[in-house]
């Protein structure tokens, strides 16, 4: 499974990303309110798609481990 994000827009209290799913012709933006970001990927009832929820969980991660939300992203497994 291959996804792709990109940033496509930010500001001071929200992140969105654009995002492909190469192969499984699926694909869609994403934006989320970063002070509920937490709360909103660990809801069992998210309402999330997967694949934005993918995107999401690795770009919040670096955005953690660098101080930096990143212009791109891609989750592999």
């Amino acid at each position: 499974m291959l996804i792709e994000g990109k940033k496509v827009f930010e500001d001071d209290r929200s992140i969105k990303y654009a995002f492909e799913w190469p192969g499984a012709e699926r694909s869609g933006e994403v934006e989320i309110i970063k002070a509920e970001i937490q709360a909103r990927l660990s809801a069992p009832d998210s309402g999330l798609d997967p694949a934005a929820a993918k995107i999401l969980v690795k770009a919040y991660k670096e955005a953690i481990a660098t101080g930096m939300w990143p212009d791109k992203v891609t989750y592999a497994a």
